[in-house]
């Protein structure tokens, strides 16, 4: 805070001459009211944001010195309470002179001495009407003995109060606490440097460790307000009190650099204060259902959308700037506070570049101005020399003003492809030169299209970060298949990676494989022709250019293949591998799509997804090894999975001849569709039951991946209805269901659950939902249950309905998508739908993808048969009218 522009601010009117009549609840409630509305108005005429939000501070700072004076507090009764000085402090944020609409405003009452009861009661009448008036008030009461203590204790005291003013008071009684504070006696400042640059670690991790989140957090994500304000304390503690642009007469920062800051610090107060517009309740994340809102106060014009991809283009931009300049500062910080060895000296590497303290530094500052092509040697270094640990803060300040100064992009040069070439073969490419030059914004210098998807917004709950963001954490994903983490993590996945010929190739098709999303049309077929002019320019050899393009064109087959067709149809896996043709690109595939599904979203693989994938691998490398057209036949594998089930329960002790009659009420359909592990499950639980009473069982093992739950009942309509509605009544998601029907009208249907974590049901919960099941399975009458609305978050997306048929070779099932916004209860409304047009369910894979569902269904009509035309055009009508009536 520049205490010259305070003490100059003037405001809309003046608390200090409010009246003892305006002091009372209601009234103040009106005249804070009435400040709010002006302070919006201002707002919305592009007042300074920074005098805008020093209005209300200076605004809050008279309101509460003319409180302080209303309940008679010292010094102006000082008669009262003997000699005792206490003061009213602002603190944190506050003692900064920083309060948008919603900030907490935290205050300090200090003292020399515990206050007298009249004290007490006094100021805590004063603290009751701040929190009847709905301001978010912090306080604490201390001694000033008892402030030192708890400084001494506590990084964040100790914080506060480095930023601390009198409001009302005793200015000897602040002097003398702050001439403490600023005593080395108290975190020294090498200490508490330390201590600020882990608790900013800690505070990244939460964020994992990237400011390119879709619902950023405008304070505490890397890049965030809590950046700037770090450099701050650490200036303050170690400096006392000085200024940022007092810094630069230390070289810590340059004139343009403190412009800079104060141009990022101005851009995320406007978005804030924007932010606390829109909001009741103190937040400060940037959640996608208050981000139109907020980008519409800040001015941002266009249709749809477009204003809050603009307005986060400039908000990632913004935050990255701030990244660089908080490491490169924190590195100049460092060296002069911990007073590093001098004996440290810098040693060469060649004649361009040397190390200091294991940082990468470079001996000419005009080397990237001569020379662009030293951009890619430098991160070409730093892969050869192990020992760096990063770049070192001059080097990351040339790297900046070498990158705006660039015409063209670093490709174009012979000498830096040559670079890159030899960078993308070694085994360490990723983490040790791919990342930070992605960090540093070179691959937006290098890479054609890669600028473009910067800060590119993703408006979906499926994908966690911005299209560049998501592929940088997949080419991280990649890394760590070679990992001991990540070969726990994936296992089959690894040995696959392993075997890789060329790991370089995929990691171009990851660089690729997203860079064409935004553009009009297929991003998949974009990106495909978009690589191919890249290995052209790269010399690439034209069977690996092929390879790659393939992966880029179809790197979303084995996803959508794995989670949302039926894997147990020979059909499925023969149209899979014949789009596929090799082993070679089913190996490359697999490694990408697994990097892909983790790089979405921190929560979206389970064992469920690996489970699909790992079958969907073997399956595929089978029948490539068998040639399609020697996969056998339906009925022969049906016949193999029932004479193993037959030898598996012999062996346990069953009678063979008792199997054999069970099974005689069981088409072939059964043996083909359930896989021989779930067919022994099946008979050693119905075996020993009374066949005409219905039952539900859970396996106590895990199949695919998930908890597998068997309902056997007496067919009816509305049964698949009746399971889905219980199932969603406990939380409990379905991925997948496989329905059958046996010829006494009995039906065997499976359905494979999860936690809404992506976890397994645990164990205990076992007893209650086969007693909630059984229960469900007796009511005569069906009726849905109610269930929650759409949480706000879902409302604020639009997913049109889409019911689409799918081609097959088979004229006996319709196998139907459906594409919708997730709802509560949704399955149960299917499940209605189909069972109001006497359809057959055999199987249906649920897919959940953020905020929408990719849900696969094989139908057949009562007679057993494929839906005619009509049948699907008034399937169709009829999905779509129910879903319409849910959001009724």
């Amino acid at each position: 805070m520049n205490p010259e522009i305070y003490a100059d601010i003037n405001l809309p009117f003046s608390p200090l001459a409010f009246t003892d009549e305006q002091l009372e609840l209601n009234a103040l409630k009106v005249e804070l009211d009435r400040f709010y509305h002006w302070s919006v108005a201002q707002f919305e005429s592009n007042m300074d944001i920074e005098i805008l939000v020093h209005t209300r501070a200076k605004f809050i700072d008279e309101l509460l010195h003319r409180l302080w004076q209303h309940y008679q507090l010292p010094p102006q009764v000082s008669s009262l309470f003997k000699r005792n000085r206490i003061a009213l402090m602002a603190v944190g944020g506050y003692g900064r002179g920083e309060l948008h609409p919603l900030s907490d405003i935290d205050i300090l009452i200090v003292s020399d001495a515990p206050l007298t009861k009249l004290l007490e009661e006094r100021i805590g009448e004063l603290v009751r009407l701040l929190w009847d008036l709905r301001l978010d008030v912090g306080h604490s009461v201390r001694t000033l003995k008892g402030c030192l203590q708890e400084a001494k204790a506590d990084i964040t005291i100790m914080t506060n109060l480095l930023e601390s003013r009198l409001i009302a008071g005793s200015q000897n009684l602040v002097n003398d606490l702050q001439k403490c504070i600023f005593a080395d006696k108290i975190w020294p400042s090498a200490e508490f440097y330390r201590a600020k640059v882990d608790e900013q670690i800690q505070r990244h991790k939460q964020y994992h460790s990237t400011s390119y989140n879709l619902e950023p957090d405008i304070k505490n994500s890397p890049g965030g307000l809590r950046d700037i304000q770090i450099i701050q304390w650490i200036a303050l503690r170690h400096f006392g009190g000085i200024s940022l642009k007092e810094i630069t007469q230390f070289n810590y920062l340059t004139t343009e650099e403190i412009k800079e800051i104060k141009n990022c610090r101005r851009f995320l107060w406007r978005m804030r204060f924007a932010l606390h517009c829109v909001i009741t309740r103190y937040d400060n994340r940037l959640l996608f259902d208050r981000q139109l809102s907020i980008a519409h106060l800040l001015g941002y014009q266009g249709d749809g959308n477009q204003p809050v991809e603009k307005m986060m283009h400039d908000y990632y931009r913004v935050v990255h700037n701030i990244t660089e300049l908080n490491q490169m500062l924190l590195q100049l910080f460092e060296e002069s506070i911990l007073a590093l060895n001098p004996q440290n000296k810098p040693y060469s590497i060649d004649e361009y570049f040397q190390i200091r303290d294991k940082l990468i530094d470079i001996k000419d500052n005009d080397l990237f101005t001569n020379d662009p092509t030293m951009i890619l040697q430098l991160f070409h270094t730093m892969l050869l020399n192990p020992q760096i640990i990063g770049i070192y803060s001059n080097t990351i300040r040339q790297l900046r003003s070498a990158r705006r100064k660039l015409d063209g992009l670093l490709c174009e040069y012979p000498k830096a492809r040559d670079h890159f070439l030899a960078m993308i073969k070694h085994p360490e490419v990723i983490k040790k030169a791919l990342l930070p030059m992605h960090q540093y914004g070179i691959l937006a210098t290098y890479i054609p299209g890669w600028k473009r998807i910067v800060g590119m917004m993703q408006f979906d709950l499926f994908h966690a970060y911005t299209v560049d963001e998501h592929t940088i954490r997949l080419l991280l994903e990649i890394a760590d298949l070679s990992t001991e983490q990540g070969q726990k993590k994936h296992p089959n996945s690894s040995k696959v990676y392993a075997k890789l010929a060329k790991p370089e190739l995929l990691i171009i098709t990851a660089l690729y494989h997203d860079i064409a999303k935004g553009k009009s049309g297929d991003h998949s077929e974009l990106g495909a022709e978009l690589v191919k002019d890249f290995c052209q320019l790269h010399d690439i050899d034209k069977k690996d250019s092929e390879l790659i393009s393939w992966l880029v064109r179809y790197h979303l087959l084995m996803s959508v293949t794995a989670q949302s067709r039926d894997l147990q149809d020979p059909m499925v896996i023969r149209e899979f591998a014949n789009q596929v043709k090799s082993k070679t690109r089913l190996q490359y595939l697999l490694c990408l799509t697994v990097a892909d599904v983790c790089a979405t979203n921190e929560t979206l693989w389970n064992s469920w997804k690996q489970s699909l994938m790992r079958e969907l691998y073997f399956l595929t490398l089978r029948t490539l090894d068998l040639g399609s057209h020697q996969i056998p036949e339906q009925r022969s594998i049906a016949r193999e999975h029932k004479k193993e089930a037959l030898q598996i329960l012999v062996e346990q002790g069953f009678d063979a001849h008792l199997i054999e009659q069970f099974w005689l009420d069981y088409r072939f359909d059964y043996f083909l569709r359930y896989a021989t592990e779930q067919i022994v499950w099946h008979a050693k639980n119905l075996l020993n039951h009374h066949l005409t009473e219905p039952l539900v069982f859970i396996n106590s093992k895990p199949f695919h991946g998930g908890t597998e739950i068997c309902i056997y009942s007496p067919d009816r309509p509305y049964l698949f209805a009746t399971v889905s509605n219980e199932l969603s009544k406990r939380n409990l998601n379905i991925h997948d269901a496989l329905i059958i029907t046996n010829k006494n009208e009995f039906a065997l249907d499976t359905f494979i659950v999860l936690e809404p974590n992506g976890q397994l049901i645990a164990a205990d919960r076992h007893h209650d939902i086969i007693q909630g099941l059984q229960k469900a399975l007796k009511q005569t009458d069906y009726k849905r249950v109610k269930v929650k609305r759409p949480s706000s978050k879902l409302r604020y997306f639009s997913v049109p309905t889409q019911v689409n048929f799918l081609s097959t070779l088979s004229d006996r099932k319709t196998y139907m998508e459906l594409i919708a916004l997730d709802r509560p209860g949704l399955l149960a409304c299917l499940g209605e739908v189909f069972a109001n047009l006497e359809l057959s369910l055999r199987s249906a894979k649920i897919v959940t993808i953020g905020e929408h569902v990719e849900d696969f269904f094989v139908l057949t009509n009562k007679d057993k048969q494929a839906l005619d035309e009509q049948s699907c055009t008034q399937l169709r009508e009829a999905i779509i009218q129910a879903i319409d009536n849910m959001d009724e």
